[in-house]
């Protein structure tokens, strides 16, 4: 497993609520709160699909970290589920 799926499972099996939107350049980007209180975000451009998402920021508490790691199709279809069918929890 890639670091971009790694962090994919962290966020989609300790993930309590996420936010959709849309970037200033179109892109879709996700982000999932996790269990610990920090935010993992993923984004992939507006026409793109579950192999287009990579793993960027992660908001922590106390610190955060950049990351642009690609998520493969595998794990992209869990966050493309949650960011173009389910209705906003956060």
């Amino acid at each position: 497993m890639n670091l971009g799926d790694v962090l994919t499972h962290e966020a989609l099996t300790t993930g309590s609520g996420f936010a959709v939107f849309a970037t200033a350049t179109g892109s879709r980007r996700l982000a999932i709160t996790l269990d610990g209180g920090g935010v993992q975000h993923f984004e992939r451009p507006a026409a793109g699909g579950p192999g287009d998402w990579i793993a960027t920021d992660l908001e922590g508490q106390a610190s955060g970290c950049a990351f642009n790691e690609p998520v493969t199709p595998e794990w992209g279809r869990g966050l493309e589920l949650i960011a173009t069918t389910r209705t906003q929890k956060d």
